[in-house]
């Protein structure tokens, strides 16, 4: 309960749908239609603008029977959020059996970590990858035996996380690399061939879904891959912000990190040399990638989960090292852990704002004109409030908007899902055109790079070049915007600024 109650609060606290989630619904939708795994019917090649194949599927398989992915992909991912809790929990007591400060230290920290709880719903595969990548550390290291499990359920488990995201491969490597290298310096047959065998097999399902990518959407990345990703030095610096920015607001997770590299050291030979060089490297390796890849705008450290239960035992180890000599001295760095972490739920700061706005990662915010907020409950809550804005607005449009209508838009999730109509997206998600382009000169907010205006698309003689709602006394809201029909309801209005 130390653990999962705190995990649970945060859940009921956090719950929602993010707009992101619904590119991949419309997808999964189509696949069970028999349509394809395709967003816009009838482009061709379709463009692959999903980030999660297998997530993908399984919402599907989730509307073959019936079932809402609004609801669906929350269940499923809370429930990967308790195995993740639980697992960590279990490898924390099974390392530290006689370090209860350590063992309470992990499970207090793992289950008040806010972003843990952010992202085990969201609706989205964020928390699924993460509990996949602790579940093979814990198949290497966690059983009771003490040796690994079979190369064949390694190697099923890796495949499941390296097809679950299309980053999640990073992870995958990052684990069963070190578990290689360590079993073959240190002689332990079980473990380097378990982890070798795991390898060989989760790298033949990636290359075969690769394969299978270039034949079905004519390129060997990901589409959103190359609407997001802009590999520069100006990127880098953003996403050295955007880890820095987590750790100011959230001190308690740099402790973890930092501090918790350190114990994986000290306490390497009570841990294990392979669990801590798997440990550590997930720490530095997922840390590495949010800052190469320029970080992400959503709330709570979406690209450092992956990295957080990890973190968790690694902080674990460094208590445990320290209550070997001062069992108050460990105690008393756990409260402050798990303290300076959960802080942020209740929007308190330890570090002043005008520090925090020094290492502002949305850009956006700034090139608007607008001060940019360092809270993450804000940027939560405003995430939350715009996937319900465009979701009203997507509802309104299937019922309003003419058949074969085509819409403008840049957050195509929920307007997309619910409108069902052909869009042209800006951000270039679902719009291979887009991805393709370099990206702005002047840093945006992470993911957004590429983005275009809506006359870009003026060319192709889109229905509507903006969409959205408002209320009665807002309209028009912008410049050339018409009512579409009697959609007045409850006082909202559904509105768009026509393109032909």
């Amino acid at each position: 309960m130390v653990a999962l109650g705190p995990f649970a609060w945060l859940v009921q606290r956090f719950n929602f749908v993010t707009d992101d989630a619904f590119i991949t619904f419309r997808y999964s939708r189509n696949f069970a239609e028999g349509k394809g795994l395709v967003y816009n019917l009838g482009v061709d090649p379709p463009v692959e603008g999903y980030s999660e194949f297998l997530w993908a599927l399984l919402m599907g398989l989730g509307f073959e029977f019936g079932w809402a992915p609004e609801t669906f992909s929350r269940v499923l991912s809370i429930g990967f959020g308790v195995l993740c809790v639980g697992l960590v929990v279990s490898l924390a007591a099974r390392r530290f059996a006689t370090s209860p400060v350590a063992v309470f230290g992990t499970a207090a920290l793992v289950g008040c970590a806010p972003p843990l709880g952010v992202w085990a719903t969201g609706g989205m595969a964020t928390m699924p990858a993460a509990s996949l990548g602790v579940l093979l550390v814990w198949l290497l290291y966690g059983r009771a035996s003490g040796a690994p499990s079979s190369g064949l359920l390694v190697g099923l488990v890796a495949s499941l996380l390296a097809l679950m995201r299309a980053d999640a491969a990073i992870v995958v490597a990052l684990i069963l690399g070190p578990a290689i290298v360590v079993g073959a310096v240190s002689r332990r047959r079980e473990l380097f061939l378990s982890a070798l065998f795991g390898a060989l097999v989760s790298a033949t399902a990636f290359g075969l879904h690769v394969a299978w990518r270039y034949s079905y959407y004519d390129d060997w990345l990901p589409n959103t891959a190359r609407a997001k990703l802009g590999f520069s030095a100006a990127a880098t610096g953003r996403g050295a912000d955007y880890v820095i920015s987590t750790f100011l607001s959230m001190p308690g997770l740099f402790l973890a990190f930092a501090g918790g590299l350190v114990g994986l050291v000290l306490a390497a030979r009570r841990i294990g040399a392979g669990a801590a060089a798997s440990a550590g490297a997930v720490i530095v390796g997922v840390t590495a990638y949010a800052i190469l890849a320029g970080g992400d705008f959503m709330a709570y450290s979406r690209f450092l989960v992956p990295a957080i239960p990890m973190a968790a035992l690694a902080f674990g180890a460094l208590l445990a090292s320290i209550e070997s000599r001062s069992r108050i001295a460990a105690a008393v760095l756990a409260i402050a852990g798990v303290t300076t972490t959960v802080l942020a739920v209740f929007d308190v700061d330890l570090v002043p704002k005008e520090t925090q706005l020094e290492y502002h990662f949305r850009h956006n915010q700034r090139l608007g004109g607008v001060t940019p907020s360092t809270s993450e409950n804000e940027q939560w809550q405003n995430m939350r409030d715009r996937s319900q804005e465009w979701s009203l607005a997507g509802r309104a449009l299937g019922v309003h908007a003419p058949p074969n209508s085509s819409v403008v838009f840049g957050a195509v999730g929920a307007i997309g899902y619910y409108s069902n109509l052909f869009i042209y997206d800006r951000n270039g998600l679902v719009t291979r055109e887009v991805a393709m382009l370099e990206p702005h000169e002047e840093l945006r907010s992470p993911g957004h790079d590429k983005v275009v205006p809506p006359a870009f698309f003026a060319k192709y003689h889109p229905t509507y070049l903006n969409v959205g709602v408002c209320s009665q006394a807002q309209f028009p809201p912008v410049r050339g915007a018409v009512r579409l029909g009697n959609t007045e309801r409850d006082g909202v209005v559904l509105w768009a600024v026509p393109g032909r």
